[in-house]
């Protein structure tokens, strides 16, 4: 075997390692990627205070927290106006709805003595209540002067 018969066979034997080099290294390629798109495990437990959720242009659009008087979810307009409010109120459940200006204009809440719904007028005060105490209902209506006259119970 001549010396130029010798180094073709030599460069053949090395552009075949070079390639089988290449080959696995793009194969350990995919087998990484494959692998960091796998799924990951999901934690049992999440615990903290408090948890806000926010869009894309970093507006928080609802929170859960964890208040003196029990746990609150808020639900949030594009204003950042919280307009929908449930939570629990020294153990009573309470849903609160808001206006556009972040007013409660509604709520409901069961306490021991039973359910009740009341409607508020643009500077706040109750206008309307409806309810159960003790499985007896009423209905207090505001009159003109903003004082509450109950019929019912």
């Amino acid at each position: 075997m001549t010396l130029e018969d010798r180094l073709a066979t030599l460069e053949r034997r090395n552009r075949r390692l070079t390639l089988g080099l290449m080959l696995v290294a793009i194969a350990a390629g995919v087998v990484v990627a494959a692998g960091m798109g796998a799924a990951k495990p999901v934690p049992q437990d999440i615990k903290a205070r408090s948890f806000k959720l926010v869009d894309d242009d970093g507006k928080m659009r609802a929170s859960l927290d964890l208040v003196r008087d029990g746990p609150v979810l808020g639900l949030y307009d594009d204003d950042g106006k919280m307009r929908v409010c449930l939570g629990l109120w020294k153990d009573n459940p309470v849903l609160g709805l808001s206006d556009n200006e972040g007013e409660v204009r509604a709520s409901l809440d069961v306490t021991k003595d039973g359910p009740r719904l009341r409607l508020f007028n643009d500077e706040g005060k109750p206008c309307a209540c409806l309810g159960l105490v003790k499985d007896d209902s009423f209905l207090a209506l505001s009159d003109e002067n903003g004082r509450m006259r109950s019929f019912g119970q």
